[in-house]
C-alpha cells in the first residue's frame, strides 16, 4: 500500500479552507481524510483543521478495541460515525461565543484502510469525493451531499446541466451545522492482486478536472507523488478558483516509484 496527499490554495482564494489527513497506526490502519472548510476565510480553515485533527485523533483511540475486535466491520463503521459525531460537535462547540466563526463548517471525506484486509470504508458529509480508480474504470463512491445531487436524483436535471449549474456549489449537508449529522458510511470488498487506486478530493479538483483526466493521472506511469502533484498542477491549470486537495492511495505495493 502507498499513500500520499497535497492540498493548495489554489489561484483565487487568499487562504487554504481545506484541510487533510493521513494517518498510519502501528496495527495496520491507515486513516486518510479530506475536509473543504466553509463560513469565510477565518472560520473556514479552523472548522476544517477541527474536523480533521479530531476525527483522525478519535478514530486513533479506536485503534486497540478495532484490533482486538479482529477488524470486525461493524466496529469500524461505529468508529466512524462516532469519530464523525465528535468532529462536528467539537466545529459547534469551538463556534460557540465567537460572531467571527458563526457558521463555520466543513465536509468531510474519509478512507479507512486495513493491511493486509479485504475492505475499504470510506465516509461521507458535504461534496467532497472518493473515486475508485481501476484499469479499465473510474467509478465515484461518494454521493454529493448537494443541492444539485437533490435535482439530479429527482431527475429535473440531466448530469451535463449538473456540471455547469449555477448553485453546483450550494452543499445540503456538513460538519457544524447542526448537532445531529448523518454521515454515508459504508464499506467495500476490495484485491489486493489488481493495481486499484482510491482518490479522495475536494470540489476544488473534481470541479475543475474531469473523470477522465482524474483515471489517466493515476494509472500513468509515475510515481503517487507525481500523480498528486500533477493532480494540483491541472486543478491550478484549469483556473485554480478554489482551494484544491487530493489523497491518493494505492493497494497494490508494485505502484511505480522514481
Amino acid at each position: 500500500m502507498k499513500v500520499y496527499g497535497l492540498t493548495d490554495r489554489g489561484l483565487v482564494r487568499e487562504v487554504n479552507e481545506d484541510c487533510i489527513g493521513i494517518s498510519t497506526l502501528a496495527n495496520g490502519i491507515t486513516i486518510c481524510v479530506v475536509c473543504d472548510g466553509m463560513g469565510g476565510a477565518a472560520g473556514g480553515k479552523i472548522a476544517s483543521g477541527i474536523g480533521e485533527e479530531v476525527f483522525v485523533n478519535t478514530m486513533a483511540s479506536f485503534a486497540e478495541e478495532i484490533e482486538k475486535s479482529k477488524f470486525d466491520s461493524k466496529k469500524i463503521k461505529l468508529a466512524i460515525k462516532n469519530s464523525i459525531e465528535k468532529a462536528n460537535l467539537a466545529i459547534l462547540e469551538s463556534a460557540k461565543g465567537d460572531l467571527s466563526l458563526y457558521g463555520m463548517g466543513c465536509t468531510l471525506n474519509a478512507l479507512v484502510f486495513v493491511d493486509g484486509k479485504s475492505k475499504i470504508y470510506y465516509a461521507n458529509v458535504g461534496d467532497s469525493r472518493l473515486y475508485m480508480i481501476k484499469k479499465r474504470e473510474i467509478k465515484q463512491l461518494t454521493k454529493d451531499h448537494s443541492y444539485v445531487q437533490m435535482l439530479l436524483d429527482n431527475k429535473d436535471i440531466t448530469q451535463e446541466e449538473a456540471e455547469n449549474h449555477p448553485q453546483r456549489n450550494l452543499i445540503t449537508k456538513a460538519l457544524g451545522v447542526k448537532e445531529e449529522i448523518e454521515p454515508d458510511i459504508f464499506d467495500r470488498r476490495i484485491s489486493h492482486n489488481n493495481e486499484t487506486y482510491f482518490l479522495l478530493c475536494s470540489d476544488g479538483l473534481h470541479g475543475l478536472v474531469s473523470k477522465e483526466m482524474l483515471k489517466k493521472v493515476a494509472l500513468a506511469n509515475t510515481s503517487i507523488e507525481e500523480k498528486v502533484f500533477s493532480y494540483i498542477k491541472l486543478a491550478n491549470e484549469a483556473g485554480g478558483h478554489d482551494n484544491i486537495s487530493a489523497i491518493l492511495l494505492c493497494t497494490k505495493e508494485s505502484e511505480v516509484t522514481k
